[in-house]
């Protein structure tokens, strides 16, 4: 069978983001199948960087067309909007070029991937399973990223159009399928499979202490944050954390990343004199593992918005839990749940500073712990978030689409 992928964002161990793509595309190919993804320019894909309209690599057997449409979380919004336009006209016009496809396996964000899924759906007289991973334009709407009425209408009416169009669809979050069932409707398939834990990258058995040492960690508590610092990820809140825990000075917070809110992280950092917070540049996902087994303890943050926490499936947490490590977060839902359950980590109040700080004491006073909670991750990310298995759940989903 030959599966047509399409997604914007694109990113390979190389590159500085989730690779859920490249996990599951990789998967497939080993499971008999042909993939050819289609993807944009982005500068944390890792790909080889080149020119033109379209550009045509292989990544561990995935066949990848590069089209010649940039894109970066440096954008303004208007210019954004552009780049995803831009990016449906040449994956149409990419698209029709590749042949003897079978079905299309189509994931957002953004939304508008679902018109060249509509368009190729019908020109090439093939069906797409539809993944949503940022529910849009819900998440837009309550996060006041747009509140032009009409907007909103027309951005709802095409996220209906294509739920109506797909043979399927897949979230990553039972919070974020029980959202698409009120627009998509009933008789729908809907299919949850979360982030997954890339067990054989992230491992316990990693041996962080070189870092320890380059860092000069020593024995304190060190609290690793590793993703965006933009607006809805909540890198303030760990400040705000950091200022209330500033004289404890066996206590570390870590962020590695970049964004559009470092700049100003990095000043305030700065003006109030806080020494035990750092922020570290971001670092290709080949990096990551080292990094995490020097750590004490993981972080998953988010900022105050309520619609993430419903449908979080944040790729630090599934990172955390592979490595072994506790988690800890500053948000409540599902994932606090399971980590609390299984004594792998805890969660909070949403936003709640006071009872983040409380949690942070505790696992300093009790670092005995830490040890068996690591081990109750490695044992949550093995029986319930191995990349193998929910890899082999979207194919399945997918052969039922061709079907």
């Amino acid at each position: 069978m030959h599966i047509l992928y399409i997604h914007q964002y694109f990113t390979t161990p190389k590159g500085s983001t989730g690779t859920r793509s490249y996990e599951f595309a990789r998967r497939w190919i080993k499971a008999g199948h042909k993939v050819t993804l289609i993807t944009g320019h982005h500068d944390l894909s890792g790909l080889e960087p080149g020119r033109g309209l379209i550009q045509k690599q292989t990544v561990e057997g995935i066949n990848i067309v590069v089209v010649g449409v940039k894109y970066s979380n440096k954008q303004s919004f208007p210019r954004r909007i552009i780049s995803f336009l831009l990016f449906c006209l040449f994956c149409i016009y990419a698209g029709l070029r590749i042949k003897k496809v079978n079905v299309m396996y189509v994931t957002s964000t953004p939304l508008t991937v679902g018109i060249p899924a509509i368009v190729l759906k019908y020109l090439k007289r093939i069906p797409f399973v539809f993944e949503v991973r940022d529910h849009w334009p819900a998440a837009l709407v309550e996060l006041g990223i747009i509140n032009n009425k009409l907007l909103i209408k027309i951005l709802s009416w095409f996220e209906k159009l294509i739920y109506k169009k797909s043979a399927a669809i897949i979230t990553v979050s039972d919070g974020m399928a029980e959202g698409i069932r009120q627009v998509a409707g009933e008789t729908k398939p809907i299919y949850v499979i979360p982030n997954g834990a890339d067990l054989d990258f992230f491992r316990p058995d990693i041996d962080g202490s070189a870092i320890r040492k380059e860092k000069r960690w020593d024995d304190k508590l060190v609290l690793v944050y590793a993703g965006a610092l933009g607006m809805t990820n909540g890198s303030e809140f760990i400040a705000d954390a950091a200022e209330k825990l500033m004289h404890h000075q066996d206590i570390l917070f870590v962020l590695i990343g970049k964004g559009i809110r470092k700049d100003a992280l990095e000043k305030r950092i700065e003006q109030t004199g806080l020494k035990n917070i750092e922020i570290q540049p971001l670092v290709p996902k080949q990096q990551l593992p080292a990094i995490l087994a020097a750590a004490d303890v993981i972080m998953s943050i988010i900022a105050n918005f309520a619609i993430i926490e419903r449908y979080a499936s944040l790729n630090k947490f599934y990172d955390g839990l592979s490595s072994g490590k506790p988690i800890l977060l500053n948000y409540s839902g599902w994932h606090r749940d399971i980590l609390e359950r299984n004594k792998a980590g805890c969660g909070c109040k949403l936003g709640d500073v006071d009872e983040f700080v409380e949690k942070v004491l505790y696992l300093n006073s009790h670092r005995q712990e830490l040890l068996e909670m690591g081990k109750n991750a490695r044992r949550i990310a093995e029986k319930q978030f191995n990349r193998d298995k929910l890899a082999t759940q979207a194919l399945d989903i997918i052969l039922s689409a061709v079907a």
